[in-house]
């Protein structure tokens, strides 16, 4: 574990690592799976180290997964990055970021500063999505990405009969990265934690102490590797991008 973590103005990324994607239906952790050459996180982390932009680098690993990290990530290809700090993750992705956050509220930070929080197994984000929702994050406070939703959606009850069809315009599926000032992901996670509360992102934590959150316009290629087709469509477009330079 590196401790010689510092927080400056810069912003500090947060990376999700500790699920074992168990709908992939595989005994690998899902972001350890190959993708065009190498592990899935090791996309990851490349598309936010191409920026040149992050001070630290939190990564959320599962409680035994450092040897795994090291073996699988950080060793073949990050041999010289010295941004990496990795946090024990906890039973649910909420617990993990906030495991994060406490280990950076320990720092006492002087100033406050933007975290960027992204899934690992979102691997082909791109550098001008980052970039907007990092900008818009500096002047908002928080902001997230999202895409419209393409189905009609339907509200259900307990026995799968459909309740109501909400118009889909009003609604977007959000992704992540997801950024925020420090000051107000704190205050909403500790908020949360008194309550008890377990909320499925973390804009959702924000939004119940009231603060507004802007969405950016997100990017389709930009899923979530969660099953086995997931992980072909990725294949296909790396595929493709390579192909097309």
């Amino acid at each position: 574990m590196n401790d010689k973590i510092k927080i400056k103005q810069q912003p500090v990324l947060l990376i999700t690592a500790a699920g074992r994607g168990s709908r992939m239906g595989k005994e690998v952790p899902k972001l350890y799976l190959p993708l065009a050459g190498k592990p899935v996180l090791a996309h990851t982390l490349t598309a936010f180290l191409g920026l040149d932009l992050f001070s630290s680098i939190l990564i959320v690993i599962a409680p035994d997964g450092k040897k795994l990290f090291d073996e699988q990530i950080r060793i073949p290809f990050f041999p010289e990055e010295n941004r990496f700090f990795l946090i024990e993750g906890g039973e649910e992705r909420q617990y993990s970021v906030f495991n994060a956050l406490k280990y950076l509220h320990a720092k006492k930070p002087v100033q406050d500063f933007v975290v960027c929080i992204h899934d690992g197994a979102r691997p082909l984000v791109d550098s001008s999505l980052i970039l907007s929702v990092y900008k818009e994050a500096l002047s908002r406070g928080a902001a997230v990405p999202g895409i419209p939703l393409q189905d009609t959606i339907k509200e259900i009850d307990n026995n799968m009969e459909v309740r109501s069809t909400p118009p889909r315009e009003n609604y977007m599926a959000i992704q992540t990265p997801q950024c925020f000032l420090f000051s107000l992901l704190w205050r909403a996670h500790l908020r949360a934690k008194e309550e008890n509360f377990c909320g499925s992102d973390d804009s959702m934590l924000l939004e119940r102490l009231g603060i507004g959150v802007k969405v950016v316009p997100g990017n389709f290629a930009n899923l979530k590797l969660t099953t086995p087709f997931d992980l072909e469509i990725a294949r296909a477009y790396l595929a493709g991008r390579r192909k097309n330079g």
